[in-house]
């Protein structure tokens, strides 16, 4: 696995198991229920789905970085990269990624 990948891992695994997103709320951030999210991570980072893998991606990390979750101190027992890695990581990744239409 590549750092990137590791690095998307980690993030998807955090908006499974972390206190960024609550339960009433992932949802209609991340466009994902949680139980679906989680299969996408289970798999990660191959996936069947790949628009389903490409909205959780983009959501999780979009949302982590700009989303105000109020637990920046908790994000390194979450996530081995700063911030600033998981943003170029999420640039690389749209730029690979992003939908044409």
């Amino acid at each position: 696995m590549t750092r990137d990948e590791t690095v998307i891992g980690e993030c998807l695994r955090t908006a499974v198991e972390g206190p960024f997103f609550p339960d009433g709320e992932l949802h209609t951030l991340l466009g994902l229920f949680r139980e679906e999210l989680a299969a996408v991570l289970e798999a990660w980072p191959t996936f069947h789905d790949v628009e389903t893998q490409r909205d959780a991606v983009n959501g999780t990390l979009n949302n982590l970085l700009n989303h105000p979750h109020a637990e920046w101190a908790s994000w390194p027992r979450y996530i081995s990269a700063a911030p600033e890695e998981v943003a170029a990581v999420y640039e690389r990744w749209w730029s690979a990624n992003a939908r044409a239409d």
